[in-house]
């Protein structure tokens, strides 16, 4: 069975606040109080179709100074490219959906 956040994102996430880099979990919500860090998604062997990850620019820095959300060997929208949020307050949920597509931004 996937791990994922719920429509309330309250069912099995784990809250992390970080002003630094950050090597996120399998149903992580960070939240981001800095701009100009990376974090880094879940290493690909370990994925499950379903898994969720949640990132969340509280500070409102990434148009100024970009959040880098790093692959860590899945692709991110079907590309072998990190993500970068650049623009403010941004909160995109991210779920993984195999191999092909990898983690595919589902909302924010």
């Amino acid at each position: 069975m996937p791990r994922y956040i719920s429509t309330t994102l309250s069912y099995a996430t784990v809250t992390v606040t970080t002003a630094i880099s950050y090597a996120a979990a399998i149903n992580d919500r960070v939240l981001c109080t800095a701009g100009g860090i990376t974090i880094t998604l879940p290493v690909s062997t370990s994925l499950t179709v379903g898994d969720t990850v949640q990132i969340i620019d509280v500070a409102g820095a990434s148009g100024g100074s970009n959040i880098t959300v790093a692959r860590n060997g899945a692709n991110i929208q079907g590309q072998a490219q990190d993500l970068t949020i650049d623009s403010n307050n941004a909160s995109p949920v991210l779920i993984y959906t195999g191999a092909t597509y990898g983690w595919v931004i589902a909302g924010s």
